[in-house]
């Protein structure tokens, strides 16, 4: 009889305090708002009077020694939001607003009672998806076998974060290039271009692609461009130029007349 009491006893003596519902989102763009939810469960010899709960940051790439605290609660005491941009959405639950892709890092719960303490953590990456652009253009022939011009197509990202992967396609097949360039920005964005030379034959009618990744879930974000170097008539003499002599001669006409 005395082994059983003794046993439930060791076993209720040794719960701890525990962290049971934890949330922090995986990835949400720019200006959102984020929902952190932090709740618990005390010890048996725990109660509320002993209770404190904090949020503590830890910017993107920085050691967790420079992390930032957000919000605590230390019962008797009012909740407090030690950063400007946080609401207190109660049961230790807090909102991040409007955040940037300086928001990205490292979010943490603490609870602690007595001398238990528990910690919870996960990683939240803020994207923001910047400006994207296309540009498809003729420029002279490089070293190929033909002697017709080439097509440069640029593909150009501002302002985007995460890091970003530019990706060229031509009718949804990717073109391997080595010619990206990434540079960072103060605010934690991304400038980024990636440039590809295109043969004439092969850029002609087909759909040209520029695609922006980044290392999180995201819906796809990419412009398209069907490129038409100029269709050709019977006598082998494209449109364009056609319209560039059909110019030319009304402007004589004018003139003479």
């Amino acid at each position: 009889m005395w082994g059983i009491v003794l046993l439930i006893f060791f076993v209720a003596g040794s719960r701890q305090i525990s962290i049971t519902e934890f949330s922090v989102p995986d990835s949400i763009e720019s200006g959102g708002d984020a929902p952190l939810q932090c709740g618990y469960e005390l010890s048996w010899n725990e109660t509320v009077h002993d209770l404190t709960v904090k949020w503590w940051f830890t910017p993107l790439g920085e050691s967790v020694d420079k992390r930032i605290q957000l919000y605590q609660r230390i019962v008797g005491h009012p909740p407090e939001s030690i950063k400007l941009d946080i609401e207190i959405k109660g049961s230790d639950d807090i909102l991040l607003q409007n955040v940037t892709p300086e928001s990205s890092g490292t979010y943490e719960c603490e609870v602690s009672a007595l001398e238990d303490e528990k910690r919870q953590r996960d990683d939240l990456i803020v994207f923001s998806k910047g400006e994207l652009w296309l540009n498809v253009t003729e420029v002279e022939d490089g070293p190929d076998e033909d002697d017709d011009k080439d097509v440069l197509v640029t593909c150009e990202a501002t302002d985007v974060a995460p890091f970003p992967v530019l990706v060229i396609s031509v009718n949804e097949e990717v073109v391997i290039t080595n010619d990206t360039l990434v540079l960072e920005q103060d605010n934690n964005t991304f400038n980024a271009t990636n440039t590809v030379t295109l043969s004439r034959e092969r850029a002609d009618g087909a759909e040209i692609a520029c695609e922006l990744f980044w290392n999180t879930t995201h819906e796809p974000y990419k412009v398209t461009e069907t490129y038409n170097v100029g269709s050709t008539g019977a006598n082998g003499t494209s449109s364009s130029l056609l319209l560039v002599i059909l110019a030319i001669l009304c402007n004589i006409f004018y003139i003479k007349k």
